[in-house]
């Protein structure tokens, strides 16, 4: 009797401990992910209609446990998550715990009020004295992610000082036809006999070689980014939209927006995603490419926000850039675009490097590192957001994400005022102003105005491709935002013919 008894208080105390190990039930997660996306979203925005679980398991930190579900949301007011200076469906579906497949029904013009979504989901649990509290995930790598070598992403890629080139063969070609006014025959032709035969070869031939070139001018060849970034993955959907469309298109890997603007000098491609301040110093030759304008450089649309972060460890008593000051501050790479702003962040702020009291230039991964472990204050990274990484590191260490004023030389020099929403990261839990470069297409101004307007078309009219954050915030209504180069024709007159707005007068 003793031992049945035993038994059977063993088996209720296994059981009990089962149920723990299970984490909170479908109602207790409901109310955590309602509340979670109530604060982030400034209000009731999405309504959790069902959530059914769907399995749980421990966390890989063993501190917490993983709770899977499968969920419906309601849309209880419009809310466009392709906005610049909203929630984007990446950050949505990391507030989720969900892959970049688990959210369904995001539309590319704004959601309604009424519109349901799909969730596939998780939440992540801890348990203290019995009572279960969602804690922050660290969201997911995506299966595209390739690291970088710093020392490509660093790699220097001034573009060569301008020299007078030697004639082409289609040059050479083309001024031997001003021979053939002179060219000796069996029997002499009258002036109006050579200008005939001429002229009837020159109109033909000028027919083919115009119909030739338009047919080559629909060939885009598109210098990206780094495999697994922003532009590499806009690079993969418009190469899905040309494929749909049957026009040729290819898109060539590189480490960024300085060996785009090389590409694009020395003709390797007709169009190159570049940061937008990257661009305006290429074609006025300053900075990186002091003494090699770019004068042939062209805007065709500006497509989504790259936010400057300025992050800091929650106790390090920064608040502002200003609070830099006698801290260690990692710049970023020598040469990137990161370090372009925090450069021009600091000088407008009248911060010296000098009055930091360390300087170091590293990649994103290395930065989070650093100040995870202490050996750093603060980071900067120009980036679109939510970058994986600065979410990966708030997930487990307390951050300040410090905001940043606008400032009119800076602003009217391309960066564009943005404001993160809440927690676009883990325990930001507020809005965070900021300023952002822009992704920018660029062209050179001898491009066919076809090739152009075909690569408007693949950006804005078809939406073929993955739906990541940065390709869903494409849109007309902002392609002239950052724009500080000079557009080309072609992209002018379809823009404004397409509705694109210029952009509001910055914050003086």
């Amino acid at each position: 009797m003793v031992r049945l008894v035993t038994r059977a208080l063993l088996l209720v105390l296994a059981l009990a401990l089962a149920g723990c190990a299970r984490g909170p039930d479908a109602a207790d997660v409901r109310d955590a992910m309602q509340r979670q996306l109530d604060d982030a979203l400034g209000g009731r925005v999405l309504s959790i209609e069902s959530l059914k679980r769907a399995g749980s398991a421990p966390g890989r930190d063993g501190a917490a446990r993983l709770v899977y579900f499968n969920a419906s949301l309601k849309l209880a007011r419009d809310y466009d998550f392709t906005k610049w200076d909203g929630h984007t469906v990446t950050s949505l579906a990391n507030l989720l715990g969900a892959g970049p497949k688990g959210v369904l029904g995001i539309k590319p013009d704004g959601n309604k009020a009424g519109d349901e979504l799909g969730v596939y989901g998780a939440a992540a649990f801890a348990e203290t004295g019995g009572r279960f509290t969602m804690v922050p995930m660290v969201p997911a790598a995506a299966a595209a992610d390739v690291p970088v070598p710093a020392a490509a992403a660093a790699a220097a890629v001034q573009p060569r000082a301008r020299e007078a080139p030697p004639p082409t063969a289609a040059e050479t070609a083309h001024a031997r036809l001003g021979e053939l006014f002179a060219a000796r025959t069996a029997r002499p032709l009258s002036e109006s006999e050579r200008e005939t035969i001429l002229r009837e070869e020159f109109e033909q031939a000028y027919a083919r070689a115009r119909a030739r070139l338009g047919k080559a001018a629909r060939v885009a060849v598109l210098a990206s980014g780094p495999v697994g970034g922003a532009y590499a993955e806009l690079a993969q959907a418009l190469e899905a939209r040309a494929a749909k469309a049957r026009l040729p298109f290819e898109a060539v890997p590189s480490e960024g927006s300085l060996g785009n603007i090389r590409l694009l000098n020395e003709r390797t491609a007709q169009f190159a995603l570049v940061q937008n301040d990257v661009a305006r110093n290429a074609h006025a030759g300053r900075g990186r490419f002091s003494g090699a304008p770019q004068p042939d450089l062209r805007a065709v649309a500006s497509l989504f926000p790259e936010a400057i972060h300025l992050v800091a460890r929650a106790d390090g008593g920064i608040a502002s850039v200003a609070d830099l000051r006698g801290k260690r501050v990692d710049l970023g790479l020598p040469g990137s675009g990161t370090r372009t702003n925090a450069a021009a962040l600091l000088e407008v702020s009248g911060i010296a490097e000098r009055e930091l009291a360390a300087v170091s230039g590293s990649s994103l991964p290395d930065a989070a590192a650093a100040l995870a472990a202490g050996r750093i204050d603060a980071f900067f990274a120009t980036i679109h957001a939510p970058a994986r990484e600065i979410g990966r590191l708030a997930a487990r260490t307390k951050l300040a994400l410090v905001p940043i004023g606008p400032s009119r030389d800076l602003v009217e020099g391309g960066l564009v005022p943005l404001t993160l929403p809440a927690l676009t990261y883990a325990g930001q839990t507020t809005p965070v102003p900021t300023l952002a470069a822009t992704a920018l297409l660029l062209t050179r101004a001898d491009v066919a105005p076809a090739a152009v307007e075909a690569m408007l078309g693949l950006l804005f009219e078809h939406r073929e491709g993955s739906a990541t954050a940065a390709v869903a915030q494409v849109g007309v209504a902002r392609a002239l935002d950052g724009v500080a180069i000079p557009l080309h024709p072609a992209a002018q007159t379809w823009l404004a013919a397409h509705g694109a707005r210029a952009p509001a007068s910055a914050s003086r």
